[in-house]
């Protein structure tokens, strides 16, 4: 076998060192890949942390006090919860919140009003299902007679929002207990005797019955939600007959008058309802032509720069 000549063994030992050094490198760098990988810490998962009853309960005022500064939204809107759900739960809390309600001074009872508006909620008005929350808010409604000039009834429009900020509230108030706890609670309270009677009706007939208040149970307009649970009940209805509100009618009238529905201002209820209501009734049998016209007289404008309260005079209707 001839020997490899010199020059054939120095290119075989530049070759094999060349492929021993590619072998280092490549050796050296998926080291240095797996220490990489190893050293990268993941990131965490973000889990969602809940506000435990403990936590809740172990802020001091003083600290709700400056989260409810906090610039971030969420975190004021959590601090209010919590600081509504405490107040619910704390009689002598809500004590004087009812004492600011019945107060004479319009701005308390304004502070007082929209606290308890805040407040509450679907789950939260049972905790205020109680005799001192109807005399409440029955006291800050006798206020209110005093407070503006009120509107009188007009069967064309409903004057809900032309009442003070202070009066809807208490009745909004009302409407969703009486909505969820029944007539009881606002019987007892004698609101139609301290309130409702005191509403400019308007024109009475000779006996001194209110010939719009029918009209007013019958438009379906937003005060009806208490009206109408106080007619349907016999001790609410008695003290509507006693106030001279209603006529004292049988339980046939009070079925039809219950089933009557209004549609763009006409009653559903049949021709059985004509003779409940014979004063202020609009003719069924108009034409197209006619019912248009009804309804550019009952467009209109409110015109009003904000340095007073709302009133019937800011109202402009077309001429009829």
């Amino acid at each position: 076998m001839a020997a490899i000549s010199p020059a054939a063994q120095d290119r075989l030992f530049v070759f094999g060192l060349g492929l021993a050094t590619l072998a280092v490198f490549g050796v050296m760098r998926q080291m240095l890949v797996h220490y990489r990988d190893t050293a990268v810490i993941p990131p965490s998962e973000n889990k969602p942390q809940y506000i435990t009853q403990d936590v809740e309960d172990s802020l001091k005022l003083s600290t709700l006090d400056k989260l409810l500064d906090s610039p971030n939204y969420c975190i004021q809107e959590t601090t209010a919860i919590i600081v509504c759900e405490r107040a619910l739960h704390d009689g002598p809390t809500m004590d004087v919140l009812f004492w600011y309600i019945s107060r004479p001074d319009h701005k308390l009872r304004e502070k007082g009003i929209r606290a308890l508006i805040m407040m509450m909620n679907s789950a939260t008005v049972k905790m205020i299902e109680k005799p001192d929350t109807y005399a409440a808010l029955v006291k800050c409604l006798e206020y209110c007679i005093k407070d503006y000039p009120h509107n009188e009834f007009d069967p064309e429009w409903d004057n809900w929002h032309l009442r003070d900020v202070v009066e809807q509230n208490c009745l909004l108030v009302l409407i969703q207990l009486v909505d969820k706890f029944g007539i009881e609670g606002l019987v007892k309270s004698r609101f139609v005797e301290r309130w409702l009677a005191k509403e400019p009706w308007g024109e009475r007939a000779e006996t001194g019955l209110s010939i719009n208040f029918e009209i007013a149970l019958r438009n379906g307009n937003r005060l009806s939600q208490l009206t109408m649970p106080l007619f349907r009940d016999p001790a609410g209805r008695a003290q509507l007959i006693k106030a001279k509100l209603v006529r004292n009618l049988t339980e046939s009238d009070l079925s039809r008058l219950g089933d009557a529905r209004m549609i763009d201002g006409e009653g559903t209820a049949g021709e059985d309802f004509e003779g409940m209501f014979v004063e202020s009734r609009r003719r069924r049998d108009q034409s197209s032509e006619e019912e248009h016209i009804r309804r550019r007289h009952r467009e209109a404008m409110v015109l009003n720069d904000g340095t007073r309260p709302l009133g019937r005079s800011d109202i402009i209707q077309r001429e009829r």
